[in-house]
C-alpha cells in the first residue's frame, strides 16, 4: 500500500507502484477480509485457469477506457484493471483466478 492506495510492482515489466483503482481497490479490500494473516503488503497469484489454492474468481465484463472491467460475482462488485493486464494475457481472459498470500 502506498499513500493509502493498493499498488503493485512487477520488475519484469518495469511496473512500480501501479495503483489499483476504480473499484479494484474495494474488491481487494473485501478479499483481504477473507484471508487471515495479510497486512498492508501481500503477494497476489493469478491465472486464467483455476489452480490449487485459488480462492477467488473475477469474471470479464467489458473493455473500458483502454482497460478491462471485471466482476466479483460473490460480492456483486466490479473493478477496473489497467491496460497492463496485457503484460500477462494477450487478450483479457474470461475469468481470472486469484490467491492472496502474506509476504513473509
Amino acid at each position: 500500500m502506498v499513500d493509502g492506495l493498493w499498488c503493485y510492482d512487477d520488475p519484469n515489466f518495469g511496473v512500480k507502484e501501479q495503483p489499483l483503482v476504480f473499484g479494484m481497490d474495494l474488491i481487494l479490500e473485501k478479499m483481504i477480509d477473507h484471508v487471515d494473516g495479510l497486512g498492508d503488503r501481500l503477494n497476489l497469484v493469478f491465472s486464467s485457469i483455476p489452480f490449487p489454492g485459488s480462492e477467488f474468481c473475477l469474471g470479464f465484463v467489458r473493455e473500458e477506457t483502454e482497460g478491462f472491467v471485471y466482476r466479483w460475482e460473490e460480492k456483486n462488485l466490479q473493478g477496473w484493471l489497467s491496460p497492463s493486464l496485457r503484460n500477462y494475457f494477450p487478450e483479457p481472459p474470461p475469468k481470472i483466478y486469484l490467491q492472496l498470500l502474506p509476504i513473509e
